[in-house]
């Protein structure tokens, strides 16, 4: 793939990212128009999430059969009657349908885009990890503008249906390459095997334990942090314009920092600790710049040591486990915010310990 071609990966997980991290910042506004509880305000991610987790082990195990145009546009056609649902539904269960569509579209966006990108010549995770970045910064924009202009909150995925028709124009008129066999074409033994491998379970387990304790505390940061100095529609625009720029440097700091994860995670820990004491936006707008190169950092080190025949399954595999992870920790961690706030954040430090001991053990990323 050319340098230009490179960008259509970015295109798709910014697009995806719009969507996604729409929905941490509108959680009061649903909470409030549907008049429910916290607790039941978060089975909104988790149904997403849960539609998430089931595509991507799909596409994971039968993306070279579908070819990555057609698993692009079944994608972008679920995404738009998700929207859609969102957008034109006054009940909460409607809603949570139309998140659950959603959420069933991302593993073939992100699943196919990643498969994309990884057969570049120079793949840069760096950069398409941080248009996810760009993404979750301009979200609360979007939301804002949608709100003022169009009159309510929900006409922002009216907006997202129509940008993902114009994929779709785009998508159809576009080549890809054709995979090779040896990546999509698994077996129930091959699958097996692919889970009983030392590596792939390793950086499986990190990338699960880092999405879930970032999709957990992003999900609920806009319930935590108090409106001072700044408000949270501002303190996420901020979190993501700091994880975006981390996520653009990933090369440049693996380099001046050699221990990135270990270094970064326990720096995470000490953020998120005062955040939650002190409910000050500016220290979850911090994280973001500690949060940022995690994950790019992990997959490339993951690609780099995971089979090949492998790879389309750990794609597939990695956004649907974490997904399911940072299903989980939502959960919990809604739950857990409805009684005690403080008491939440036993649930991010816990899985910090957790990736440092991993990290530790493995010596294969530090």
């Amino acid at each position: 793939m050319s340098n230009l071609e490179n960008l259509y990966p970015m295109l798709v997980i910014f697009s995806y990212s719009l969507v996604l991290n729409s929905m941490p910042p509108l959680l009061s506004s649903f909470r409030e128009f549907f008049n429910i509880s916290i607790a039941l305000s978060s089975f909104l991610p988790f149904f997403s999430l849960a539609g998430t987790v089931i595509s991507n082990i799909f596409t994971g195990i039968f993306l070279n059969k579908l070819g990555i145009k057609r698993a692009l546009l079944t994608g972008y056609s679920l995404t738009i009657v998700g929207a859609l649902i969102v957008a034109f539904s006054g009940n909460y269960l409607l809603s949570i349908l139309g998140l659950f569509v959603f959420g069933l579209s991302t593993g073939f966006g992100f699943t196919s885009s990643t498969t994309l990108l990884s057969q570049a010549k120079n793949p840069n995770f760096g950069f398409y990890h941080g248009a996810y970045g760009l993404g979750g910064m301009l979200a609360p924009f979007c939301i804002t503008w949608a709100t003022r202009n169009l009159g309510d909150f929900r006409d922002v995925y009216l907006m997202y249906a129509m940008m993902f028709l114009l994929l779709v124009f785009y998508t159809v008129i576009k080549t890809f390459p054709v995979l090779h066999s040896v990546q999509g074409a698994f077996s129930l033994r091959g699958i097996s095997n692919a889970f009983r491998n030392a590596d792939f379970l390793i950086f499986l387990s990190l990338l699960i334990l880092y999405s879930s304790v970032e999709i957990g505390v992003i999900t609920w940061a806009g319930v935590v942090m108090k409106d001072v100095i700044i408000s949270s529609y501002t303190a996420y625009a901020l979190f993501w314009l700091t994880f975006t720029l981390s996520r653009f440097f990933t090369n440049y700091l693996e380099k001046v920092i050699p221990l990135l994860l270990r270094t970064n995670t326990v720096i995470l820990g000490f953020t998120i600790f005062l955040f939650f004491w002190l409910r000050n936006p500016l220290f979850f707008a911090l994280s973001g710049l500690l949060f940022g190169p995690l994950f790019p950092y992990i997959q490339k080190n993951a690609l780099v040591r995971i089979k090949k025949e492998h790879l389309t399954l750990f794609n597939g595999a990695t956004y649907a486990f974490t997904s399911l992870g940072g299903s989980i920790v939502s959960i919990l961690m809604g739950v857990i915010i409805e009684r005690n706030i403080f008491l939440a954040l036993l649930v991010p430090l816990i899985i910090f310990i957790s990736m440092e001991l991993v990290s530790l053990k493995t010596g294969k990323v530090k």
